[in-house]
């Protein structure tokens, strides 16, 4: 007995203890939202040794937070980059309140080595740069870059198997020429006229009175463990203005191509009375079908927020009843199914991902919208790899294969 005891406590100090996340250029790490994203997140925070630079749309996960705070008490300088005015402008009181914690931890723990900024408008008092600072990455010690298409949030980092979350994909790559580059990107945007210390800044905050969460019970479906790899290349896909570079992927494409999209609508749909364009992210998998690709693209339902109150020409049904009218006219090899989440076990797809030819991954935080691929802050990270393209692959699969019983 006593040696079973001692056998478990060792092995659970070894799941606990701080793991290198990777070891040498081009190591990859990887896992999907909700069963295996919190493992990767708090491994490659608690890598850590002199330096995270974190840019983050929404941070909503008191694990995480503390994780952030512990590694700025041991002497890691931590810098993070919050989204203040999120979509609906408001932000509600425990959310708030877990912010303050953070905050305070820095104040009180870090010896001036957190750093947590906000960027807002003020109440309109600051020219925005962007119309959301939607970016999801991390930067580790100048040479871990963590790309996701999922905010921090209890539903997407949960550290559990149970339902309610979101499904999302993460990677953490080692690369100290993508950690440059992004590392740029990061220190301008948090030094622009719209970024301020957190303690200064304006929020709306809301007051959700006694609300409790819906109960969840563990998810009985097939479960995605993070796994390992390697990368022959990397590169990076920012908007604003990253058509380009998602095209460039679609094209990239040669003999199949695997979609997994949160939002993306058939139209661009003019907000100042101009004409609504085609989405030219549509036409592109459109056009990847016809040059003798097998298309697969699987989009959020609608209705999975409730009635859905999306305009019609900007409803992802629009989208998938039109791609597979155009197979069938044209006998592509081109099908469109909408995201089952019930069969899933999931509230949403939150992804925003591709897959070209099982060798490359598009892990990004770009919806296919207008806003989203020319107004905000989004990052992107295309990575050629075998490994991760099989594990991303076969997660598709499984959600592919759900949505269509």
């Amino acid at each position: 007995m006593k040696r079973v005891q001692i056998a478990l406590l060792l092995a659970f100090v070894l799941f606990r203890a701080p793991v290198a996340a990777l070891a040498a250029e081009g190591d990859l790490a990887f896992s999907v939202s909700p069963e295996s994203a919190y493992n990767l997140l708090d491994e490659t925070i608690r890598s850590a040794r002199s330096s995270i630079e974190l840019n983050i749309y929404m941070l909503t996960n008191r694990n995480i937070n503390e994780a952030l705070a512990e590694r700025a008490a041991n002497g890691v300088n931590v810098t993070i980059l919050l989204e203040g005015e999120v979509y609906g402008g408001e932000i509600l009181l425990p959310v708030k309140n877990a912010l303050d914690a953070l905050q305070a931890a820095f104040k009180e723990k870090s010896n001036g080595r957190g750093k947590f900024l906000v960027m807002s408008s003020q109440n309109g008092q600051n020219q925005r740069r962007y119309t959301f600072n939607h970016a999801k990455y991390m930067i580790v010690d100048g040479k871990i870059v963590f790309v996701s298409s999922e905010n921090i949030t209890g539903s997407a980092f949960g550290n559990n198997n149970f339902s309610g979350g979101t499904r999302g994909w993460q990677i953490a790559i080692e690369s100290k020429t993508l950690a440059a580059s992004l590392g740029r990107i990061f220190r301008e945007d948090s030094t622009g006229r719209d970024v301020v210390p957190y303690d200064k800044a304006i929020f709306k905050i809301k007051d959700p009175g006694n609300n409790p969460l819906p109960p969840r019970t563990p998810r009985s479906v097939q479960l995605f463990p993070l796994l390992r790899g390697t990368s022959t290349a990397q590169s990076l896909c920012v908007s604003p203005k990253s058509l380009d570079c998602i095209l460039a992927f679609i094209r990239s494409a040669k003999k199949e191509l695997l979609v997994e999209e949160m939002s993306l609508p058939l139209y661009w749909v003019s907000r100042t009375g101009g004409a609504d364009k085609p989405n030219p992210i549509v036409e592109e998998l459109l056009a990847a079908a016809k040059r003798g690709v097998k298309v697969s693209v699987l989009i959020n339902d609608d209705n999975a927020f409730g009635e859905s109150t999306t305009p019609a020409k900007e409803r992802n049904d629009l989208t998938v009843k039109w791609l597979n009218a155009e197979a069938s006219k044209a006998r592509l090899q081109l099908k469109a199914v909408t995201f089952d989440q019930k069969a899933i076990q999931v509230n949403y797809v939150h992804n925003k991902g591709m897959v070209a030819d099982g060798a490359r991954v598009f892990v990004s935080s770009i919806n296919g919208t207008e806003n989203s691929v020319f107004n905000n802050r989004e990052v992107a990270v295309s990575v050629e790899s075998v490994s991760a393209a099989k594990y991303y692959s076969d997660v598709f699969q499984f959600d592919w294969s759900q949505s269509q019983k």
